[in-house]
């Protein structure tokens, strides 16, 4: 495939090997504990100088969970991790790790964060008031990191099995929120008033829609022992709050569902396109405050595990053979007004790292790659990753592209961008498309949906012959 352009630059296209044969598919799946020590620094959602806080406690454990499918010496592997969100060095040094211990080619792993709020903050630029004994846990933590996640993919691997796939698309309402909110004055504002009854009187509607699909798929060994349930919706995994390490509303549902299942089998969540959905109604005078606890992931992991357990009744079995991968590297445009402080910082370097981003110079404008994935399994199963907090409009986006029936988006894969909202929402400005919280350029969202939509239209019309 020839490159295309996207923001003025030429992107490039790697696709992997592809299965035809109708062999049975084999599916394997693990799960590696990466709960820190207390003494690790904890995510604290802030801005410089950040503060460097302990775990309180453990409330659940965090993991590392791979599910890896194989058909006709054709592998591929997709991760959740129990973290905010991964840089994109820890992608490349587990992807590296995973070619050394397993046959899963290291560009067929797909590498997400769930997203959870609750977890260990693994940016060693945010360390600076650290403690001595805080910067020794942080370094070994951080230096056993990739080394789990490919840990988990080779316990996959060797895990691989006969199995049947099924799927179902389940929807749940009430759950998850638009929080950015059309003002009287014609402004757009996020989570607006919080507790402020006369802010609130103010909001017009939602300025964006929500998607409440919860597509997911079920694996069975062919004696129909269970092995997993791999799902994904969007919402921010924010309703925990406090300082004890949790994975947020996903443990809610790995209990309930290892209650109907039984504990051999496996919940598997991947993060939505959520960059603007969290779960406060602020348009209910009953719960127009802020609510966060236990209690609150809780209630939101039992609505998503009870329409899970009602698809179970409604499953139906799925191609699953021709497993195909591919990935597009799309340079997406830094935004013009940021552009500046960069070039007063590094001069006329021609690539350079800031964070957690790589940055090439091209005149007086920057790019930064993002990956963007896809990984098909037969004629209607779909999973597409993308290294940022997707704005719901372009999860709908790809989506509507897509010509396959069960579209898992995976935001937050592959590295992490920070938001990436959609252009109206980039003229709307508020958080999560204002300067202070978006890098990218107007139209850094849309490259990304071409991108994928692309990869998909491409992935069905692949045929041998195109050799």
């Amino acid at each position: 495939m020839n490159g295309r352009i996207r923001l003025g630059f030429a992107t490039a296209v790697f696709f992997g090997a592809c299965s035809w044969a109708g062999a049975v598919l084999q599916f394997g799946r693990a799960a590696v504990e990466i709960t820190p020590p207390l003494e690790m620094p904890f995510h604290v959602p802030q801005r410089p100088p950040f503060p460097v806080v302990p775990a309180e406690g453990v409330h659940d454990p965090l993991h590392v969970k791979a599910v890896v499918f194989a058909d006709n010496g054709v592998k591929a592997a997709i991760v959740a991790c129990d973290l905010t969100s991964i840089p994109v060095h820890f992608i490349d040094q587990a992807r590296r790790r995973i070619g050394e211990i397993t046959s899963v080619p290291p560009e067929n792993v797909m590498i997400t964060a769930t997203h959870t709020h609750t977890g260990p903050n693994i940016r060693p630029q945010n360390f600076q008031r650290a403690t001595p004994e805080q910067k020794r846990v942080a370094a070994e933590y951080l230096r056993q990191l990739p080394e789990f996640i490919a840990e988990s993919v080779r316990a996959a691997e060797r895990d691989l099995r006969d199995a049947r796939l099924h799927g179902a698309i389940g929807q749940v309402d009430g759950v998850a929120f638009n929080r950015r909110f059309l003002m009287r004055d014609g402004t757009v504002r996020a989570n607006p008033g919080k507790s402020d009854v006369k802010v609130l009187a103010d909001i017009v509607r939602p300025a964006g829609p929500t998607d409440p699909s919860l597509p997911l798929l079920y694996l069975a060994a062919p004696d129909g022992k269970p092995l997993a349930t791999l799902f994904n919706f969007a919402i921010h995994l924010d309703t925990t709050g406090g300082f004890r390490y949790s994975a947020d509303f996903p443990h809610a549902i790995d209990r309930i569902l290892a209650a109907v299942k039984g504990p051999e089998m496996m919940s598997h969540f991947t993060y939505g396109a959520a960059g603007n959905i969290n779960h406060y109604y602020l348009l209910d005078p009953q719960r127009h405050h802020r609510v966060k606890g236990y209690d609150e992931a809780s209630r939101i992991g039992t609505h998503l595990a009870a329409e899970i357990i009602r698809c179970y009744d409604h499953l139906r079995p799925l191609p699953a053979t021709a497993i195909k991968v591919s990935r597009e590297i799309v340079p997406l445009l830094l935004h013009e007004k940021i552009a500046p402080e960069l070039a007063k910082k590094y001069g006329d370097a021609p690539t350079f790292d800031d964070r957690d981003t790589r940055y090439t110079r091209r005149g007086d404008k920057y790019t930064f790659d993002a990956e963007v994935m896809v990984i098909t399994i037969g004629d209607e199963v779909a999973f597409v990753g993308a290294p940022g907090e997707l704005f719901v409009e372009l999860g709908f986006a790809i989506k509507h592209g897509s010509p396959y029936q069960f579209t898992f988006i995976n935001s937050l894969a592959n590295g992490s961008i920070g938001y990436v909202p959609n252009r109206k929402a980039h003229s709307e400005g508020a958080y999560g498309a204002s300067l202070q919280s978006t890098k990218c350029h107007p139209g850094s969202g849309e490259a990304i949906v071409d991108s994928a939509i692309r990869q998909l239209i491409t992935h069905r019309e692949f045929t041998p012959t195109d050799f």
